[in-house]
């Protein structure tokens, strides 16, 4: 059985509530997973320029990201069910 696993970026900043901007990434693979957090984790190493990118094309250059974390598929959806959140912006 495969599993998957996600970039997620927390953001810098803090709003009133106590909640915090979290950017899950459906790329860069195809279909927007990685196999194992190995490989998430090298690919998050190596290519350390698209993920600033597309952080910086959602948030804007003075937005800095707090950390990155790859995430197992399931920890991702229980995320998305807590917040509410049918489905990931394109």
């Amino acid at each position: 059985m495969l599993e998957g696993w996600f970039i997620v970026a927390i953001m810098a900043g803090i709003y009133s509530d106590g909640t915090k901007d979290v950017f899950i990434f459906k790329e860069p693979k195809e279909h927007g997973h990685f196999h194992s957090s190995v490989e998430c984790r090298e690919y998050v190493r190596d290519n350390p320029l698209p993920i600033v990118k597309a952080l910086v094309n959602q948030y804007g250059a003075n937005r800095p990201f707090e950390k990155l974390l790859c995430v197992h598929e399931k920890n991702v959806e229980k995320f998305l069910v807590e917040q509410n959140i049918k489905e990931l912006d394109t």
